[in-house]
Formats: structure tokens, sequence, C-alpha cells
């Protein structure tokens, strides 16, 4: 089997200036040949797509509840089968309100930490089974090391465990613990090895009242002394019990920074160390890896890059990317203004940037409230594309000559029935493809991801139609390719957009 790295870094775009993906083409397009292969080189899971939200999302019992009825429709139209992870910076500032007359632990916050705890009610984790019922997704459920006890984090993986039950597909233990002392929740004496030993005795205690509980982790940048630690001992030390071994990244940033431009996000390498580091993490540990946050630029997103097209096709290529590495997983993390400027100390730094105060985070897949609706953004589209391929496998693809700016993924699925290919232009040429998939497909047909610029941040289209006021999305255009005898076939793949060809 072809070596997966090698197989993507063959095929990962690294574009210049980007333009329109509607314009006329200017010239001539640049015309390659694309041969998809019989050889496997991995598969994206059935619950590949995923969404993160910060923990204090629960303070609101309201929100992730099957009466909340378009967030409900816009998770179900984002994936039939995906997984909603809670934790983020807020992670750590939360406890467990068992009762009405629970009293909030001793707090006395430091300089840009919250005034006071968030209380998460029981209320809450029964709406949030009920929302995981009408969504069909699991969930893997933060804890507070930070801030909280053993005792207490015990306690609420019980609640937790016997709220969510089959939905839950496993408990973490702290958010991003290697920015403990940057986060003044630790002394500059932290490291790995202290972070370990007192997750260890967290985990501990939670399986002494749950010893059939499942955990994942480290929930942090991929530093490789930390991974590598809770791929060695943590197997050794909690064996079964470990499932997954999960890490977080994001492309650029701060906002602030001149270098936190689209042309940067689309071409970001910082991504070839993260995946270095968890491939090894995975075959050290035997186990699955998730990235269960990620996202463009981190404190919130970019105005202007974060909340456009560009965030759309980065979204949709990094998510098959990754699958083709071998991660079982991508969590793109979101949720309104307010809670993502409350775990950055009270600020987010995107205003700034646009001048004005943002009721959305900027690189959040979904926008609004209950109160004014729910809106469907740039990055929403990109997540929508890739989960068109779900539960397949990925085979090997070659260009006729090395590309900088087209990537190509090749997808079967499960009954060999049908074939997928996924074509990112992210670069300012438009290109024609003359595709060889076999003589065995005979009809193609094609979905685009589009909008009227790469800057766009309204009118992104997936397959010629946006999602609707109630959640729900609905292709509107029909492209079909003329297939010859042999299986070749030819398509027009504009500058700054991605297509997406069915198979039959």
């Amino acid at each position: 089997m072809m070596n997966r790295r090698n197989f993507c870094l063959s095929s990962v775009s690294a574009a210049a200036v980007l333009r329109s993906s509607l314009g006329v083409a200017q010239g001539t397009p640049e015309s390659l040949a694309l041969q998809v292969h019989t050889e496997e080189v991995g598969r994206i899971s059935p619950d590949m797509i995923g969404l993160s939200y910060e923990s204090t999302q629960l303070g609101d019992a309201s929100f992730f509840a099957a009466a909340n009825k378009t967030l409900v429709s816009l998770f179900h139209t984002l994936s039939s089968r995906g997984v909603l992870r809670l934790g983020g910076n807020t992670s750590e500032f939360t406890y467990f309100a068992a009762g009405s007359n629970t009293a909030a632990p001793p707090w006395s916050p430091r300089p840009t930490q919250p005034a006071k705890l968030t209380p998460i009610t029981p209320l809450a984790l029964r709406n949030l089974r009920e929302f995981l019922e009408a969504t069909d997704w699991d969930c893997i459920y933060g804890l507070n090391l930070g801030t909280g006890t053993p005792a207490r984090a015990a306690q609420e993986a019980v609640a937790v465990t016997e709220a969510l039950g089959p939905r839950l597909k496993y408990l973490q233990i702290g958010n991003e613990p290697n920015n403990y002392i940057r986060y003044l929740l630790r002394p500059d004496t932290w490291n790995e090895r202290t972070y370990y030993n007192e997750w260890s005795t967290f985990a501990q205690a939670i399986l002494q009242r749950l010893p059939n509980a499942k955990l994942g982790g480290p929930d942090m940048g991929a530093d490789r002394p930390w991974m590598q630690l809770m791929a060695t001992e943590g197997v050794r030390d909690f064996g079964a019990n470990l499932v997954e071994i999960t890490d977080h990244f994001y492309a650029e940033g701060p906002p602030s920074s001149p270098a936190s431009t689209i042309d940067n996000l689309l071409n970001n390498t910082k991504i070839n160390h993260e995946i270095d580091v968890m491939v090894e993490a995975g075959a050290t540990s035997h186990l699955p890896y998730r990235m269960t946050e990620v996202n463009s630029c981190y404190s919130g997103g970019k105005p202007l890059v974060s909340d456009t097209l560009a965030s759309a096709l980065w979204a949709a290529e990094l998510t098959l990317r990754l699958a083709s590495l071998g991660f079982c997983g991508v969590n793109f993390h979101g949720g309104s203004a307010k809670l993502i400027k409350a775990s950055l100390g009270g600020q987010l730094p995107g205003d700034d940037i646009a001048s004005k105060e943002a009721n959305d985070s900027y690189y959040t897949p979904i926008g609004g409230d209950a109160a004014n609706g729910y809106t469907a953004k740039p990055i929403f589209y990109g997540m929508l594309f890739a989960s068109q391929v779900c539960n397949t496998t990925l085979l090997r693809t070659s260009f006729s000559k090395p590309q900088e700016t087209i990537s190509a993924y090749a997808m079967k699925s499960a009954g060999h029935e049908s074939m997928q290919v996924a074509l990112f232009n992210k670069g300012a040429v438009d290109v024609e493809i003359a595709l060889s998939a076999g003589p065995s497909n005979r009809k193609a047909v094609v979905q685009r991801l589009r909008g009227p610029s790469i800057t766009a941040i309204t009118d992104v289209k997936f397959g010629g139609a946006t999602v609707d006021e109630t959640g729900n999305w609905k292709p509107k255009e029909v492209e079909k390719l003329a297939v010859a005898r042999d299986g070749h076939m030819r398509i027009a793949v504009p500058r700054s957009s991605a297509a997406l060809i069915h198979l039959s």
C-alpha cells in the first residue's frame, strides 16, 4: 500500500493570489490528466464529520435540545452520523450542578479568567441526549481538569454517562493542558509529566465509579512529548479504557497578524508537523486518532478570511487530506461570539479588525441563535462537501504532472457500486482535467462548491444551492458529464472552486 503521507502530499495544493470561481476564463485553461488507480490508500469513517463547541454552551439548556428544530436540521443536514465535541477553554471553568441547591465551588479568578464558573445541570444533559437522538449524532464530552477536582469530575462523568447513554462516544479530561501556564491554570513547573500524573488521578477517580468508561486525550495541539506520553503510558496504564488519541489544530493566527491571510490559509504547511506527530502517536498507541478541535485562525477567526469561500475550500480539502492520512474524524470549532470571548478572557480579536462587535465567532460553521434564526456559514458548505463521501474507501490518484494548486481525492463506496472524485482548484487559473476512472463507470454527475469570489462571505453554494432558513439543503444543479466507453471524461474546474463527481 502506498504511504499515506506521500499520497496526500502529492496532491496538496499551494496556491498564490486567488480570484473568482465564477468569472469567464481569461486565456486558455490549463489542461491536466488525472488517473484514478485501484490501489486503496485509506478510509473515510462514517462519523468523520464533527462540530466542536465550548462547554459553557450547556449553560443554556435550551440550545442543544430537540426543541431547537432548526439547529437539529442543520446538524442532520451536515452529516447523518456526526460527532459533537464539547470542550474548549471554557470547559475549565464549569461545574456540574446536581441539584438546584448545589453551590458553586470556591473560585478566585485570575486575570483573563471568567468571573464566575458556569453550572451544567441535569436538565442540560437530558436535553443534550434528546438533541443527539434527534440528529443521530454522538458526543465527545470534556471534563474540567484546569479548575476541577477528581471527585467532581467523577460525579459529572457518572451523570453524563447516565444521561447520554450510547450517544456518549467518550470522555476527555482537560482542554489544551500544554497551555495551562499561559492560561494561569498551573505554575511554571507544569510539563507533560506533571500533566499526565494529574490526568491519571482524574481518570482513576472516574474509573472507580465507571469501570467501563471510555476516555480520549490529550485534546491539545500536536506537541510530540505530550502526545507520545499519552500514546505510550496512557495505553499501558489504562488499556481498553483509552479509546482515542486527540489533538487540535489552527492553521494561522492571531487574527491581528498580517500573515493571517487567505493565501496563507490555502497554502498552509503547519499541518505537516501536526500530521507527522499524530500518525506517529496512532502507530505507537494502535488507537484511532481524531482532530477534536480545528479551524482556520485561532482566537475566534479573522474577518474576511475565516468567514469566506476560502474557508470552505480549505475545510473540505483538509477533511479529505486528514482522512487519507488515517485521521478518523475532524471537529470544526465554532459558536457564538459571546462564548468564544469568554474563552479568550472577554475579547474577540476579530472585532477590532472588523471595527464592529460580531454576534458570531468569525470561523463558526453555524451562526445565529434561536431568537433570530440560524445560518450556515461558508465553512459549513466545505464540511457539507466532505460529508458526501463519508463511509468510503480512498483510492490512489495521480496527475500527469506535479501540481501546486490542484488536488484530487477518489473514493469508492462500501459496495463498490459507485465512485466519487473530489477536485480542488485553489489557484488563480481555470483548469480542465481529463479524468480516467475505469471503464465500469458510465454515468457522471457533478456538484460544485463555489461562490462569487474567493473572498465571498455570502452566496457560497454547494450543488447550486444554499441551506434554507429551516436548516435544510437540496442540490439544484444537475450537471452531467459525457463519459467515453473507456471511462474517460473531461471536466472544467474554475479557479477558486471545487467539484465532486459522482460516478456509477
